[in-house]
């Protein structure tokens, strides 16, 4: 429907005069006129009676202005719902995060981006790189911090924020090392240390899953068991490694489509993401 033509309407019923209501369209009056005849053609029955002091409404013409000024409110209400829906959708930011980054999202990133970027709300989604790649791929828009994958998507971009290695540590004292802390089931980085440890036949039975590297190296330093920590890590803290046992090496990656026009906002994010995780794989 032409809400123009309501709006003509309305206004030949607010005027009282067809001359007057064209004015202020800048339309002439015979070209009014024929819109007029077009609706009561349409409708069957006149809209308007022409009396000595102006344009009267029928019964007819007041339920189709009625209905014209509902139509427009409507209208106005759905435009104005898009527009904040789309202003929404500029000042929000998906990010999507594998394991074990979660922490470098919420506790680094975030406050920082809260901090300097008020306006702008940070959509958190966590999914492991595989979902990450394939997400983006088949269109969805956003940043994502992942385990550096073996495939790499072409329509995608990658920055690498480090490199580093998963080793085995020992426990503490004479722990059983039959046991293990590890990342949980169904992350990325699970996935790649359980094939990284069947190909040395290196078997362990899984004492707790863990959310981060510091968690399986505390339970290490218990005694508790063996754990896959950071090699960085274990040089840190002076532990040792298990013999027998290679290490896995992994990147730590930035990914977005290539083709992902970056707003202020997801450029400031994205730089956070870099300046932040500079200090974070220190």
């Amino acid at each position: 429907m032409n809400t123009k033509i309501l709006e003509y309407m309305i206004a030949i019923a607010q005027e009282r005069s067809i001359s007057r209501a064209a004015e202020r369209f800048y339309l002439t009056q015979p070209v009014l006129s024929r819109h007029l005849k077009k609706i009561e053609a349409g409708a069957g029955t006149p809209l308007f009676l022409r009396q000595k002091d102006g344009m009267a409404l029928t019964e007819a013409g007041r339920i189709y202005i009625n209905s014209a000024q509902n139509i427009l409110h409507m209208e106005a209400e759905m435009e104005a719902d898009l527009r904040a829906m789309l202003e929404e959708e500029k000042n929000t930011l998906r990010v999507y995060v594998d394991f074990p980054y979660i922490s470098l999202l919420s506790e680094r990133i975030l406050p920082e981006m809260r901090k300097k970027h008020p306006h702008v709300r940070v959509h958190f989604i966590y999914a492991g790189t595989d979902d990450i790649q394939s997400s983006f791929s088949s269109g969805a828009a956003g940043i994502g911090i992942l385990i550096s994958p073996d495939r790499r998507f072409t329509g995608l971009e990658y920055i690498p924020l480090r490199t580093d290695e998963v080793v085995v540590i020992r426990p503490n004292g004479h722990g059983a090392e039959d046991t293990i802390f590890m990342q949980p089931l169904g992350t990325s980085l699970r996935a790649a240390e359980d094939r990284w440890l069947k190909r040395q036949d290196a078997a362990f039975g899984v004492i707790m899953e863990v959310q981060t590297f510091r968690a399986g190296l505390e339970g290490a330093w218990a005694g508790q068991g063996c754990a896959c920590v950071l090699r960085s890590m274990a040089e840190k803290e002076d532990l040792q490694r298990l013999e027998g046992v290679s290490s896995l090496p992994f990147e730590v990656c930035v990914a977005y489509p290539k083709n992902m026009v970056f707003r202020p906002a997801g450029r400031a994010l994205l730089q956070e993401i870099l300046r932040v995780s500079g200090d974070y794989f220190r």
